[in-house]
């Protein structure tokens, strides 16, 4: 079964009271299915697995909470991701250079999903790199999610002292490619 850990999560969440305000999550809550409220009702602990529809469900209720249009919202709750856990309980996590944090990449995704993608990068020089998503069966891409990975990759890189860093993403699975393909340029 795909799962995702739950400081990921709970970073989701963190972003989404400090956008939004704790009330307003409270009062979206509602409108989901009983089935994605007993996946996004309870506080996720850092270190548990859960399952990966729990993304989907925290989508919806992302959605539920938008007031207006916002193109980078998926990008910006990406990025919140990598900067809560870079930055907290998996700081030894973060190299020191860019480069040394791409070769990083293919392992590091194991703390935060299993049995859910496989992940393969490929240095394409000093200043690139390609990342590569092959989604497992009970792990649906969703543009939102792509985004989001977008992201959270960009800022890593960003943390690890990247800077000026572009995103290319081109082929997706969310739009019937057969895997999803980052290209990360700084």
């Amino acid at each position: 079964m795909a799962e995702i850990k739950g400081t990921l999560l709970t970073a989701w969440v963190n972003y989404l009271k400090a956008h939004y305000g704790a009330p307003a999550l409270a009062e979206a809550l509602p409108s989901l299915s009983a089935e994605d409220q007993a996946l996004v009702a309870t506080p996720f602990l850092a270190s548990s697995w859960y399952p990966y529809e729990t993304l989907n469900a925290l989508r919806k209720l992302t959605r539920q909470l938008v007031t207006s249009p916002d193109k980078n919202l998926s990008i910006e709750i990406g990025r919140a991701m990598a900067e809560y856990v870079f930055t907290g309980a998996y700081r030894s996590l973060l190299a020191k250079t860019p480069a040394k944090q791409v070769e990083k990449i293919t392992w590091i995704k194991d703390f935060f999903f299993k049995d859910s993608l496989l992940l393969e990068i490929e240095s394409l020089s000093e200043i690139s790199c390609l990342v590569r998503y092959d989604y497992g069966a009970g792990a649906r891409p969703a543009r939102s999610i792509c985004e989001s990975l977008g992201g959270f990759w960009s800022k890593t890189l960003e943390l690890a002292g990247a800077t000026a860093i572009k995103v290319q993403h081109e082929k997706c699975a969310a739009k019937g490619a057969t895997c999803c393909e980052f290209i990360f340029t700084w």
